[in-house]
């Protein structure tokens, strides 16, 4: 604030500050100084007076005092006591008692008081008064024993008052006096001070006001020849500095016009390619968007036949063929599973060129999504024979949030990638914690093969769309090129990136850094205490990847490389249990079979074989085989029965143990059918309702062991029927079936209750298996994944014939034209929404894009288009030009 003051001093302020700062303070000095001189010396005066007045008093009342007259003392006091400055005079006796006083001041005088002591009115001086008037030097009489000089005889005292009015009153004009002549000296130096700083400051305020104008654009005005000296020069300097700017500005201006001219004809020019870009713009946009129309039509088109195909290949895998015939069927499901990945890449292409794909931010596991990948991926991998490996770095927090699609897709895509092109060794996925902070974790996946490799030379351009290493690879494995374009984009879109290493004939490494949400709270997984296990696998990544998944364990498994050592091992210490990994197609090998036959001779404790496909041979009770790459969750379980529930043989058929009642919602007739005829032939006991209010009654009323509840419902929708169900009961599992992929629907079912949800069309092995997951038992029925089938094969397995889908579409077809002649928006969102599910449950692509342009003219209340959905509606229902 005092900064910014000082800057605002103008020139003429400064000039007088220098001028009278000096002057003023040396007055000042000067003044204070003779001031305070004038006032200490007339207190000091007053004090000598009185100090010589006691003096004096005190030797001529001697004679007084010694012979008591009072006349004598008196006529002593009388001459002093008209001075005005003498107040009293006091004559006291050797007691200090008063003799005689002059009575003009009243207050007692005190002998214990410091003298002179001085008050605000008063100086007082109290001198003592001795016998000096007889000589006692050479009387011995008058010495003390010592032989030292008595001190004469204190006979009395003599005090003297002064006052300090008199005094005080000649200090005050002391000091006006002098404030008057300061004050005239400074008067006197303002005026000087004005005079010839005028002289000064008004040379250069006329120079300034010239500045000024010349800044404004004023540029003829100059300044007037008045200053002298340096000024003077200052001004001719300015005046030629003007005259030199104007005739520049003067040439400048001239240049600008011409500028100006050329630059309009320009502006007229790009004005014109402006245009011409926005029309070139406008018609790419709509070409992008007839493209993402025309990709989103062909890809419903050419699922359509290909899954039509894929269904009757399926179909005639199950009948008695011949070698030959065999071999054409494998071709049709390898060539039609190509272009259905195919399709897929140049949608999810298309999406992230059109930034039509949204992230979402869900909680997730790392090690059940790569056992997720694993499990998909592995029967790929074991048909080439080769190792498929996790390898999850134990220190993942275990709770992230991220995309767990997209994640999904990255590494699926990786992993399919490295399997296709290797032939022999190993395909392994690693995942670190790269870095981490206070709420975030970067974590590093590596998916690493030992395949034919990539020259560095072509390494550059595999992140280009439709491009491939050798063109020779895409006729010998096939695709579209888009696999690793799709990763990259999708790694950015995430906020990570995407590295690939790779040397001809020495393998490939694909690194990918994902940051991820960590929250705070992490539950720290607890050690388990148990027996000695014994980890045995000839693949050091394996090893490493099953001492990972038991490194809870305590003491710590030991791995081994060879089976001669396993059992030197078992025979020197107690061993409780052996881990057995086999490599792929071992089991039908004999080695392995004269091997199992030596262990299980020496060894009969729990022995558990990770196989890539079931054993041909008849196993004792105390072998558990299991999947693998197993998961972690299974592993520990046959590892630890007794605190885990102990899993079943992977490979073993699974039986009905107990019958299930399950409560189904599904207001969909023909649905509710089809998901009955599916459990009630998988041996469960069924309860139906139309609508979530039915089924809040339902279960409320009766005792159910699982619910199935469907999302869009009349009356109470899945959600709320979910949510006042969970409400009361918080022990049973619930399954929501739904058409909609959209993560965050997904999401509100599971924060209303249900414990996990699963997708329309209905595939009955998915629904049994998350059944047996939720209820901890084997309690329904399901095939081997070899007897999945097409949705037409699964409505015969379920004695449900076409003609009555045909008839149930028909029936949603009348309903939804009595509601448009009704004009009840209500009656044909019912309808629609049936008719949805029916196309989305059964895979009929054509009837269902139909449906969704129907549902969304109705919503908008759009009667032509409604109209015109409702006719190519009918003309496919009834001609049946649906396909399943």
């Amino acid at each position: 604030m005092i900064l910014s003051r000082f800057k605002n001093i103008t020139i003429r302020q400064w000039v007088l500050i220098i001028s009278l700062l000096p002057l003023v303070l040396i007055t000042l000095l000067l003044g204070s100084y003779f001031i305070h001189t004038q006032l200490q010396d007339t207190e000091n005066s007053l004090r000598e007076r009185g100090e010589s007045m006691s003096h004096l008093m005190a030797s001529a009342a001697e004679f007084g005092l010694i012979t008591d007259n009072k006349e004598m003392l008196a006529s002593l006091i009388r001459h002093p006591n008209k001075d005005i400055d003498v107040a009293d005079i006091v004559f006291l006796n050797s007691d200090f008692n008063v003799v005689l006083r002059s009575d003009q001041y009243g207050s007692d005088i005190r002998q214990d008081l410091n003298y002179p002591h001085f008050t605000d009115k008063y100086i007082f001086f109290l001198q003592p008064v001795t016998a000096t008037g007889i000589d006692v030097l050479d009387s011995p009489e008058f010495t003390d024993s010592t032989g030292v000089e008595a001190r004469p005889p204190q006979i009395g005292w003599v005090a003297v008052v002064l006052s300090r009015v008199h005094t005080q009153h000649r200090q005050q004009e002391i000091i006006l006096k002098g404030i008057s002549i300061a004050l005239v000296g400074l008067f006197f130096t303002l005026f000087i001070a004005i005079r010839f700083g005028r002289r000064i400051t008004t040379p250069i305020l006329r120079i300034t006001e010239v500045v000024e104008q010349l800044e404004k654009g004023q540029l003829d005005v100059r300044s007037p020849h008045e200053a002298t000296g340096e000024l003077k020069t200052l001004s001719r300097g300015i005046n030629r500095l003007a005259q030199r700017v104007q005739e520049s500005n003067q040439t400048l201006e001239s240049q600008v016009n011409r500028a100006t001219t050329r630059l309009r004809s320009t502006l007229v020019h790009l004005e014109r390619q402006n245009l011409a870009l926005s029309a070139a713009r406008k018609k790419a946009d709509g070409a992008n968007r007839t493209k993402d129309d025309f990709l989103a039509r062909m890809s419903h088109e050419l699922r359509t036949p290909l899954t039509s195909v894929l269904g009757f290949s399926r179909l005639l895998d199950k009948t008695d063929l011949r070698p030959e015939q065999k071999e054409y069927t494998r071709i049709i499901n390898q060539t039609s599973s190509l272009l259905l990945s195919i399709i897929d890449d140049i949608l999810d292409f298309s999406k992230l060129q059109s930034n039509a794909i949204k992230l979402e931010k869900l909680s997730l596991n790392i090690d059940s999504l790569v056992s997720d990948i694993i499990e998909m991926q592995a029967p790929a991998a074991h048909a080439k024979g080769l190792e498929l490996i996790p390898l999850v770095a134990p220190d993942i927090p275990a709770d992230l949030h991220g995309d767990p699609m997209r994640l999904r897709q990255i590494l699926t895509n990786l992993v399919s990638n490295a399997i296709k092109f290797t032939d022999h060794g190993h395909v392994a996925i690693r995942v670190y914690q790269e870095k981490q902070s206070e709420d975030s974790s970067t974590l590093l996946f590596e998916v690493e093969d030992t395949g034919v490799g990539i020259p560095k030379s072509r390494i550059r351009n595999l992140f280009q769309a439709f491009t491939q290493a050798d063109n020779s690879i895409t006729r010998k494995f096939g695709g579209s090129g888009l696999g690793l374009v799709i990763a990259r984009l999708l790694s950015e879109l995430m906020g990570g990136s995407i590295e690939l290493n790779s040397e001809e004939n020495n393998g490939t490494t694909v690194s990918v850094y994902i940051p991820m949400y960590c929250p705070e709270s992490q539950v720290i997984p607890a050690t388990y205490h148990g027996g000695q296990v014994l980890i045995f696998d000839q693949h050091p990544l394996n090893r490493r990847n099953l001492k990972n998944q038991l490194s809870h364990l305590a003491p710590k498994p030991i791995s081994i490389t060879t089976c001669e050592e396993m059992l030197r091992r078992q025979s020197e210490q107690e061993i409780s249990t052996i881990v057995w990994g086999l490599e792929p197609n071992a089991t039908r090998s004999s080695t392995f079979a004269e091997e199992l036959r030596i262990v299980c001779a020496q060894y009969q404790g729990p022995l558990i074989l990770l196989a890539c496909e079931p054993p041909e041979l008849a196993l004792p009770e105390n072998i558990t085989v299991l999947r693998k790459p197993t998961r972690t969750g299974n592993l520990l379980s046959a590892v630890l029965p007794d605190r885990f529930d102990a899993p079943e043989n992977e490979y073993s058929e699974k039986e009905v143990e107990l019958p299930l009642r399950i409560l189904v919602a599904e207001d969909n007739d023909f649905n509710r059918l089809l998901i009955t005829r599916i459990l009630e032939q998988a041996g469960a006991e069924v309860v139906t309702s139309t609508n979530g209010e039915d089924a809040i009654k339902y279960e409320q009323k009766e005792t159910f062991d699982l619910i199935l509840m469907d999302v869009h419902m009349p009356k109470v929708d899945g959600i709320q029927a979910t949510s006042a169900i969970r409400q009361r009961n918080k022990e049973i599992p619930i399954i929501a079936l739904t058409a909609n992929v959209v993560a965050s629907e997904h999401q509100r079912l599971i924060h209303a209750g249900a414990n996990t949800v699963l997708l329309k069309p209905i595939n009955d092995q998915e629904v049994k298996t998350a059944i047996n997951a939720l209820t901890q038992k084997t309690a329904l029925a399901t095939r081997t994944p070899s007897e999945t089938s097409s949705n037409a094969q699964m409505l015969e397995d379920y004695q449900i014939s076409k003609d009555l889908l045909h008839q149930e579409l028909l029936d949603q077809l009348k309903g939804l034209f009595t509601g448009f002649e009704d004009r009840s928006s209500e009656k044909m969102r019912h309808h629609s929404h049936q008719l949805l599910g029916l196309a989305g449950l059964y895979e009929l692509p054509e009837l269902e894009m139909v449906g969704i342009e129907l549902n969304r003219a109705i919503k908008q209340d759009n009667i032509r288009q409604t109209w015109d959905a409702l006719w190519r509606l009918q003309r496919m229902v009834e001609h049946s030009q649906y396909q399943f």
